[in-house]
This record gives structure tokens, C-alpha cells and sequence, in this order.
């Protein structure tokens, strides 16, 4: 993974830096409305249990500046770095030990939260100022908090602390400047750190911008 994003930061900046004239910068700030799934399983003296979390939207923000390149008169490439605060509601917990179901709900307020320095690049076609786009996203956890049973506590961050996902969305942009976007970001890394269970995440954001 490490050499992955360093193969991708070294072509961003070379495809920049040959076209340095072509470039906007800019900034966007927005909200999020994310999710994270949470599956586990695990076999001990010969016996197996499955543990599978119910979870629900919770309300975020990102703020982030970026640099965005003209390929063409249509085409462009953006990169850019952002703090996203993202995570879910907590609803319940079903587990699974042979032919045993257990559900257990969770408080109403109970949640988690993840911070995440993100690195999106976007690739966008401009019809009559409205941009469709898609790209991947490069995030790296730098801290991740619960509350649980009305207790609030800092969640441990293990050595797989980078998140790598795909992303679509939609730009809209005014003449003078401003920009209004939508994009729908699905993780594809597992950040569990227990093995045998598996914890991704799914980030929704609407924003606003402006491009100098």
C-alpha cells in the first residue's frame, strides 16, 4: 500500500508539474453522512461465531484544498488533501455460535467516530458546467473514538491504518468561481484490527467551493 500511494503522489505531481500553466487552485468544505460496516468471525477449540453490527448514517464534516489541472477543454484531473471526520451509529449486535443467535442493541447514542487525512484524485468532464467524476481516494486514520454505554474512549489504531476507496460524483460550477459538489466514496480497505473481521467504510458528501 505505501508504495502504491507513493507511485500515485509521484505521477500527480509529474503530470502537474509539466503542465503548471493549466492549473486552478481551490477550496471545499462540506458535510458528511457516512457508515462503516463491521463483520467478525473467529474459530476457537473447534468452534466457530459470527458477529455482525447493525449500524446507521451519522453527520461529519471535510474541509480540504486541492489543485486541479486542464487536460483539455472538457477534461481535467484534480488532486487534493483533506481532514474527513467520518463513522456510524451504533444500533445493534447479532452473534452467531452454531445454531445460537444472540441480538444485543446497542444505546441510542452510542457511535463511533474516524478522522481521516484523505488524499482524493478525480477525474471530471465538464458538459456546460456540470462535471461527472471518478477517482480513487488514498486515507490514512490518524484517530478514532466510540461512545458506548453512555462511556466515550479512544479507540486504538493499529499498523493497518490506510484507507483506500473508490469514489463517483457530480460538480457544479458558477462562472465566478464557486462550485457546488456531491461524491459517494466506498472504502475497500480493512481497517479491523482484530484478524477474521472485517470494518470499511462508506462516506457520502455534499460541498461547496471555490476555485482561484
Amino acid at each position: 500500500m505505501k508504495n502504491f500511494i507513493i507511485a500515485v503522489t509521484v505521477a500527480i505531481a509529474t503530470i502537474f508539474t509539466t503542465q503548471a500553466q493549466e492549473v486552478k487552485f481551490g477550496a471545499r468544505t462540506g458535510l458528511n453522512i457516512s457508515t462503516v460496516s463491521f463483520k467478525g468471525s473467529e474459530t476457537e477449540a473447534g468452534h466457530s461465531y459470527n458477529v455482525d453490527v447493525e449500524t446507521g448514517f451519522k453527520t461529519g464534516f471535510h474541509v480540504g484544498a486541492f489543485a486541479e489541472l486542464g487536460l483539455s477543454d472538457q477534461l481535467f484531473i484534480e488532486a487534493g488533501l483533506a481532514y474527513s471526520q467520518q463513522g456510524a451509529t451504533l444500533k445493534s449486535m447479532t452473534g452467531t455460535f452454531g445454531s445460537r443467535t444472540i441480538k444485543q442493541d446497542f444505546d441510542k447514542d452510542s457511535y463511533i467516530t474516524l478522522g481521516l487525512i484523505n488524499l482524493p484524485v478525480w477525474l471530471k468532464y465538464d458538459i456546460a458546467g456540470f462535471r461527472p467524476k471518478a477517482g480513487l481516494n488514498i486515507g490514512y486514520l490518524v484517530n478514532a473514538s466510540s461512545k458506548i454505554g453512555g462511556e466515550k474512549r479512544s479507540e486504538k489504531i493499529n499498523d493497518n491504518n490506510f484507507d483506500f476507496g473508490l469514489g463517483i460524483g457530480l460538480e457544479y460550477n458558477l462562472p465566478m468561481g464557486v462550485f457546488f459538489d456531491a461524491n459517494f466514496n466506498f472504502g475497500v480497505t480493512n481497517l479491523a484490527q482484530e484478524k477474521g473481521s472485517t470494518v470499511k467504510n462508506r462516506t457520502f458528501q455534499i460541498g461547496v467551493g471555490y476555485k482561484f
